[in-house]
């Protein structure tokens, strides 16, 4: 069975019934959805900074970056997909116009190593593997863009990001 086939087996729908990728069993629960499965992890293992303290001004612009993550992806989605996107549209969807959106993302990161501050948040990771994904798989951001490709490029080179992949490309073998 196929990676794809097997996220549609009852075994899996029964973890995740939309049958979709990612998804944490925690327990009796089961978390799905990138953005809050980080985060979870991250407030799981605070002694590595990964998100700021709770209560803190930096944890309210976290929330900010964060929900900006899930309209930049819903907006290169809707550019990849084609939709049209007109002044009407713009005023109903969240993400508003998709280049403003673009634009405000490139100005905060314009001589920044990171999203936050001066650390390596979950938001650098999220971020980068939007970029990435949208500049290699999907095909809507320039891979000309320096300031997307540099953030991104900058952060997925870790060594804790390789490592992970290496598991993951595994995991899906192993599926297969």
């Amino acid at each position: 069975m196929q990676f794809g086939e097997q996220m549609k087996s009852a075994e899996y729908l029964a973890v995740n019934p939309q049958g979709q990728v990612p998804a944490l069993k925690v327990g009796d629960t089961v978390l799905t959805e990138t953005v809050a499965i980080l985060t979870f992890l991250a407030e799981q293992f605070p002694d590595k900074g990964l998100i700021p303290p709770a209560g803190s001004i930096e944890r309210g612009e976290f929330y900010r970056w964060l929900c900006l993550s899930i309209h930049l992806e819903y907006a290169l989605m809707d550019k990849f997909m084609q939709v049209n996107i007109d002044a009407d549209r713009q005023k109903m969807i969240g993400y508003g116009n998709p280049d403003v959106l673009l634009d405000t993302l490139r100005q905060h990161l314009s001589g920044r190593t990171f999203i936050l501050g001066n650390q390596f948040s979950i938001l650098d990771l999220h971020f980068s593997s939007l970029i990435i994904q949208f500049t290699r798989k999907q095909h809507v951001l320039s891979a000309d863009d320096s300031i997307l490709q540099h953030y991104a490029t900058a952060h997925l080179a870790r060594p804790a990001f390789a490592e992970t992949m290496a598991w993951a490309e595994l995991a899906v073998k192993e599926m297969a």
